[in-house]
């Protein structure tokens, strides 16, 4: 008797942070996993603890991306079972100081990328009739960080296009939704110019009402719950992970 198939998953950005915890994550669950990244370093280590596999791939390239998704079909024999859209920098300046390179840069792999790999994966799934796409969004969507306005607006687009997309897809089997984390330990890692924020130390980050950060279980605790079928009726969803931060600001909580 034939066991039965792995589910399959390929995420984006899996190379550090988010990303990397998603794919330990899911990998320990069970499922088959590719991911991409520009890292080979990491990606090797990553590879290494969780039996996933690597295609590399500078999501600014729309050659590789294309490539690297042909790759994942032809590996997996068809379309993958999850999308996971986690590539992502951010690059710490005020508007007035944002150079117009890093804007572009930051918008190409934030949002762009996501939306190529999203089609491409939507593409794919809707001529099987299923599927489930989760796009890492941000808190900064829904707030727009003063410090952080390219990666602000990039996350902002990239919520919108979730939401669209799940409207579209919906009705094809395929269920979009986005979740939004907030303060994460270990969070984004690097931007265009090679600006490291390995967040290593979170001592002077205000913690949410839960009384502590994120982390990468949380994150991949709700990207797993999404893809299940105990997520079935859930499409278009905006799911927040922040321990209450979001609902306390809302509120005018002060702690």
């Amino acid at each position: 008797m034939n066991a039965p198939r792995r589910q399959r998953a390929f995420v984006t950005g899996g190379t550090s942070g988010i990303g990397r915890a998603i794919v330990e994550h899911l990998a320990i669950s069970g499922m088959n996993v590719i991911f991409t990244g520009r890292n080979q370093e990491r990606a090797a280590a990553v590879c290494s603890a969780t039996g996933a596999r690597f295609i590399a791939a500078d999501a600014t390239d729309r050659a590789a991306c294309d490539a690297a998704f042909a790759e994942v079909s032809a590996l997996f024999d068809g379309a993958p079972d999850l999308f996971v859209s986690c590539a992502a920098i951010v690059f710490e300046s005020p508007l007035t100081d944002t150079p117009d390179v890093i804007f572009r840069e930051v918008l190409e792999i934030n949002l762009t990328s996501s939306f190529r790999y999203s089609r491409a994966c939507f593409d794919a799934m809707k001529v099987l009739g299923k599927g489930a796409i989760v796009h890492v969004v941000s808190d900064a969507a829904l707030v727009g960080i003063h410090h952080l306005p390219a990666y602000s607006v990039s996350k902002a687009g990239l919520l919108a296009m979730s939401e669209a997309l799940a409207a579209e897809a919906v009705m094809h089997g395929v269920r979009v939704n986005a979740i939004c984390p907030g303060a994460v330990h270990p969070g984004v890692q690097s931007t265009p110019k090679g600006y490291e924020h390995h967040a290593e130390d979170d001592s002077k980050w205000a913690r949410a009402p839960s009384g502590r950060h994120g982390n990468g279980k949380d994150i991949c605790d709700a990207v797993l719950w999404l893809a299940s079928d105990s997520a079935s009726h859930v499409a278009g969803a905006t799911l927040r992970i922040d321990g209450g931060a979001s609902a306390a600001m809302r509120g005018g909580s002060r702690g």
